[in-house]
């Protein structure tokens, strides 16, 4: 051992004098640091930083030169585009609970599919037949899903462009949710956005396709999950002078249902020629009171043009006509609650007994809809520690008028009678207004773990005030007529991730007895 040891010592010393020897000598004007003072000490010349971020780049771009020419290795180099794409997404699972009261109404004609259907024969010589019927007594549980996948690019500055795909069990405006249990059967997938929006400055954009509400609202008049089709323009500025208020506004043009002619005007003599359109307007102002309180709050016009319905020339359908004048009066798409009335007026077959032809019947809306919308938002905290947000919203159809629907040729018909029964103007019932207050306790949005909320709503709408087709699809299980409460609670499990529970109660404003209870228990998870 002794042996190897010093062996070992005589080889390293052997080494160390060779590597003495093999220093080269400094150049001239080359600075000594540490000159050697003792045997076996290495003198090393001074590098100046520049020198050596030259050695450091040229070596890089060599490496990085040889990695290129034989393919291996592109560091830190992606596609243009990829910086340019962003890829969203969300997944809902939900259970759901639907009780109705035993003292409800039966025999309520769904009017929504007969106009999605064959128009129904109101003639009672000539048809036995129920129409369809609202389910209005029979409990169910329901699973369902709703899956939405988008895509959002910048092309520029000033430009950028999206799509969006969702599920759905059908085409409809006012939900994106499909329930489960189809037989294992696949599911359905739709366009549910694609748009492009220009901002020519950072507080002003302009936006056309098909894309998410762009005011300012709640539930009350629009889905959640409603997109509109059209173009629209918003800004948002703050007040000049002011940095704690910011006034914002929207306003927009949005098609509902084209027809053969007409643009925006209305014709006077035949509305059924007309398109649908719904103009929007929208000025609110956001007011940072404090560290704590913030005030948001707007006011809104909305104009659905040519959605009233006309009773048609008469119609002869025993001479082989398959339709009448005013059947594109009869609403693409309906829930519940709004005033109707018969759009066709149908010829006699003078070659029958009188009260023997049939009278297939589609159905329009009775009013016109031009609505006054306020709403307001504030966000405060309770004893310096809990989040509070007070909402409330209140809205009226100013083209409502009983007297004018009843003088028309056909007579309105109260909703929740039999197809084709009409009411007189002393027993109809119905109203142009609604309105919501709801407290919102914990976060609003929770979006990170922990993160929780607690929320008491009442809701309260009148047949008329809104249109049926676009309002929350869950509270009276969609539609209008409805009044009552809503309590919910949310929980974040994981970032982008949480459990609800909502309990939405709902009965009759006017009319037979209604009441609809809905319970539902979801999961979702966003990206």
């Amino acid at each position: 051992l002794i042996a190897e040891a010093q062996n070992e010592a005589a080889q390293a010393k052997a080494a160390q004098a060779k590597a003495v020897a093999a220093v080269p000598v400094p150049s001239a004007g080359a600075t000594v640091v540490n000159a050697p003072t003792q045997p076996g000490d290495v003198a090393v010349p001074y590098i100046p930083q520049v020198v050596r971020d030259q050695i450091r780049d040229q070596v890089k771009q060599e490496v990085v030169a040889q990695a290129k020419a034989e393919d291996w290795a592109q560091p830190n180099t992606f596609p243009d585009w990829i910086s340019r794409i962003t890829v969203s997404g969300d997944v809902r699972v939900r259970d759901e609970g639907e009780f109705f009261s035993p003292r409800n109404e039966t025999g309520v004609t769904n009017f929504a599919a007969i106009n999605s259907g064959t128009p129904y024969d109101v003639n009672p010589n000539t048809n036995t037949s129920s129409p369809p019927l609202l389910n209005t007594t029979q409990d169910r549980n329901e699973a369902s899903v709703r899956a939405r996948l988008g895509v959002t690019a910048i092309l520029s500055d000033q430009l950028s462009t999206g799509v969006q795909l969702a599920s759905g069990d059908t085409d409809g405006p006012a939900s994106t949710t499909t329930l489960l249990g189809n037989d294992f059967g696949k599911q359905n997938i739709w366009l549910n956005q694609a748009w492009v929006k220009y901002q020519p400055v950072p507080w002003l954009n302009v936006t056309a396709g098909r894309f998410d509400n762009p005011f300012f609202s709640s539930d009350l008049l629009f889905s959640k999950d409603l997109e509109f089709d059209g173009i629209a323009t918003s800004f948002r500025h703050l007040l000049p002078g002011n940095d704690n208020v910011t006034l914002f506004g929207t306003a927009g043009a949005f098609p509902i249902q084209y027809s053969s002619d007409g643009f925006l005007g209305q014709n006077a003599d035949s509305t059924s020629s007309n398109t649908k359109w719904m103009l929007g307007a929208q000025l609110g102002a956001e007011w940072k009171i404090d560290d704590q309180n913030k005030v948001k709050g707007a006011i809104a016009y909305y104009d659905f043009m040519n959605l009233k319905g006309a009773f048609s020339a008469p119609c002869a359908l025993y001479l082989g006509a398959t339709s009448c004048s005013t059947d594109d009066d009869a609403p693409a798409f309906m829930q519940k609650g709004n005033t109707l009335i018969e759009l066709r007026n149908i010829a006699q077959n003078p070659n029958l007994a009188a009260g023997d032809t049939p009278e297939p019947e589609l159905f329009g809306l009775a009013y016109n809809y031009r609505l006054f919308d306020a709403k307001l938002e504030w966000d405060t905290k309770l004893a310096d520690r809990f989040k509070v947000r007070l909402d409330g919203e209140y809205v009226r159809n100013l083209a409502y008028n009983t007297n004018n629907a009843f003088s028309a040729a056909s007579t309105p018909i109260n909703n929740y009678n039999n197809a084709g029964s009409s009411v007189s103007q002393s027993d109809y019932k119905s109203g142009p207004n609604g309105f919501l207050f709801k407290v919102t306790l914990g976060e609003p949005d929770t979006l990170e773990k922990g993160q929780w909320n607690f929320s008491v709503t009442y809701k309260y709408l009148e047949p008329d005030a809104v249109l049926d087709a676009f309002t929350d699809p869950d509270f009276n299980l969609g539609g209008t007529n409805a009044k009552g409460y809503i309590i919910g609670a949310q929980y974040a499990v994981a970032r982008n991730a949480w459990l609800s529970a909502r309990y939405l109660s709902a009965r009759e404003v006017y009319g037979p007895p209604l009441s609809i209870d809905v319970l539902q228990l979801e999961l979702d998870a966003h990206f």
